[in-house]
This record gives structure tokens, sequence and C-alpha cells, in this order.
């Protein structure tokens, strides 16, 4: 019977974001909630369903490293070269600013969040890169599902109210203390194009044809995963899933420089399916019973984390002299990815962002999870 059971669960985890997907873009409430969010929350629901739900946690382990490769695949790190010294700079006072505010959360709640270094390091991979790179960092660290579940869930509520933000009061504000922006002509617009395709959401087609498309690029993360395997296998003699994390982000990266797997469309699209996968996958993982006073720390740590980053980076703007549009486009690709791009530079009134906005993204996404196993791996060391 658990067979069946199991059968059942494995088959919901492929199916259920699909769901979760047409749900968000039909319908306002729940794109605002979001298919992470949903997939998490439709996984906690049926895991009162279910009573053995252990193949959802072995599925959830394959997932992600899985992902990650699938999402880099379309990395076009080449257009580097595309964005302007002012960009730069305000792109790495994001680093800098996301690893100050990290570090500073995790020594005002070591003593009062359940594996304070760990959540510093997911923290600086989600506001660097993104979500797949705090699922990438939690799993690399061995967090607790519970807390990944409560991390991504206080980001979503403090995303939510920094989003608003951009698009209502913070152009009129940067427009006030901040230097204007100098244009410099609108770039080039095909690589734009191209990067904005990928990157950022629209209906995706879900027809047998479509998945033989991506086919070869799925072979290609497996293939990485391996690799990866192998290569923990072979250094440290175990499965160690830091190790694998880093080297499936090293590959998708260095496979991101072959012109035929970076130009095959689909690749990131698919890689988000694999997170959203996940996500339904610890839902149903879910333990409510671990649910605590800390959690609550947690919640009240991510979004000091957050708000301090955003802080701390307009700050140092400031100081260097950088205009208010490239901060906002910035902060922007540093908090949430190259996918909210356009509407702030809407926002902004301001399409020449879009470009280098798109750009720091993409550049988020693979620098992330180097940054944040690092910076985790030194506060573990400064905790003993």
């Amino acid at each position: 019977m658990q067979y069946l059971i199991d059968g059942l669960i494995v088959v919901m985890i492929i199916l259920i974001p699909r769901l979760m997907i047409l749900l968000s873009g039909k319908y306002k409430f729940f794109s605002f909630l979001g298919p992470v969010f949903l997939c998490y929350a439709s996984g906690f629901l049926l895991s009162f369903v279910f009573g053995d739900t252990k193949i959802a946690m072995s599925a959830a382990e394959i997932l992600v490293p899985i992902a990650i490769p699938l999402i880099l695949f379309s990395a076009n790190l080449k257009s580097l070269k595309y964005l302007a010294k002012t960009t730069t700079i305000s792109f790495m006072l994001v680093i800098v600013a996301v690893l100050a505010a990290s570090f500073a959360g995790f020594a005002l709640f070591r003593t009062s969040v359940d594996e304070a270094p760990s959540i510093s390091g997911m923290l600086v991979g989600l506001y660097t890169g993104g979500t797949p790179n705090l699922m990438a960092i939690g799993m690399a660290l061995g967090v607790k599902d519970t807390n990944i579940v409560l991390a991504n869930t206080a980001d979503m509520v403090a995303g939510g109210i920094y989003f608003a933000m951009l698009l209502s009061v913070m152009p009129r504000l940067v427009g006030r203390f901040f230097l204007p922006f100098k244009s410099g002509g609108s770039g080039d617009e095909s690589l734009e194009e191209s990067i904005r395709r990928e990157f950022v959401p629209k209906k995706q087609s879900f027809s047998f044809k479509e998945i033989l498309r991506r086919a070869p690029v799925f072979a290609l993360s497996v293939l990485s995963l391996f690799i990866a395997a192998g290569l923990a296998l072979l250094f440290t003699g175990e499965l160690n899933v830091a190790v694998v994390m880093l080297v499936v982000t090293t590959c998708g990266i260095a496979f991101s420089f072959i012109k035929r797997v970076r130009e095959t469309p689909g690749s990131y699209a698919a890689g988000q399916y694999f997170i959203y996968m996940f996500s339904f996958a610890i839902g149903l993982s879910f333990d409510l019973s671990l649910i605590s006073k800390g959690s609550l720390m947690l919640l009240v740590m991510v979004l000091f984390v957050q708000f301090c980053s955003v802080f701390l980076h307009l700050l140092l703007s400031r100081l260097f002299g950088i205009d208010g549009h490239t901060s906002l486009i910035t902060s922007t690709a540093g908090i949430y990815g190259p996918a909210f791009i356009p509407p702030v530079a809407n926002a902004l009134k301001n399409r020449e962002v879009i470009l280098p906005g798109l750009i720091c993204g993409v550049f988020g996404y693979a620098v992330g999870n180097y940054l944040g196993i690092g910076l985790a791996s030194m506060l573990k060391l400064l905790s003993h």
C-alpha cells in the first residue's frame, strides 16, 4: 500500500506545481502569493492527508542540485562587459551591503535563532541571487526544512513591502536625494530581449514537444550532478552536499559559455519548475511540531537583514556618487533577481536601466551560492 502512496506523492510533486503556475497566471491574489509559496502551502495542507511522506524528502534532495545548473545555463556572463562602471560599482555595493547586513543579523540573533550561521548564509544567497540560491544554500548547509520554509515566507512578506515601495515612493525619494541618471543610449536591444525572454516569466508551454526540446539541457544538468557527486566522493569520501552544490553551480556557469547550451530556450523555466517541485515536496515534509518562539525570531531576522541591506546599499551608493536610478535597479537585481527589473524600470520611467539590471540579476544567480556558503562557513568557525 505504501508503494501506491509513494507513487501518488511523486506524481503530485510533478504535477501540482503546474496547477500553481496556472493559478498564479490567472488570478491576481495567487499571482501576489507566487508559485513558490503556493507550492509550499499546498504541500503543507496535503501533508495532513498522507502519513508517511519520506519519499517527498528524498525527492527534494535531488531536485535542487538539478535545478541550479538549468537556471544558470542561460546566464550570458559575457554580457558583463556591457555594464557601465557606475552599475558595476553599485552592484558590488549591493553585495557588500548584503554581506554586512547578514553578518549583523547573525551577531544580533545568534542566540535566539536556530542555525543562525546557516540562515545568514541563505540570506546572502537570497539577496544577491534569488530564491533558488536560498534553497540551494539551505540544502548545502543541512538547514532544517522548517527553517527553509519560514525564511522564504518571511522573505515574501519583506519582499512584498519593499517591492511596493519600489513601485511607489522610492523613485521620488531617490530623485530628491540622489544624483540624476545620465543617459548613455539604450544599449544592445537584441541582448536585452534575449535575457528578458529567458529570465522574465511569461506563459510557458507544457507540451510533450517542449519537454523533448529541453531534454538535452536536462541531461546536461543531470550530468553536472553526477560530476558533483563524483568530486564530492573523491575529495571528502562522502556525498558532501555543500561540495555538490558548489560544483553544480560551477558546472552550470561553465556550460553557459557553450553557445548551443546557452541559447537553448526554456532552461531557466525548467530550472524554476524544479524549484517549484522542491517547494511542494518540502511542504509535504513540513513538521508543524518544530514551530517555536525561535521561529518568530527567524522571521524578524529575515526582515532585519533585508531592510538593513537595502538601507546600507542606498547609503553606500550615495557616498560613492551613484545616481538614483542605477542604485534602485541594482538593488532590485540583488533583492529580487531579473524578473522584477522591467516593472521597476517602468516605475522609474527609464528603459535604459533594464539591460544592466537584467545582467546584474543573472550575475547574482551565479555568485550567490559561493557567497552564501562562504559566509556561513566563516560564521560557523567564529561560533566555535
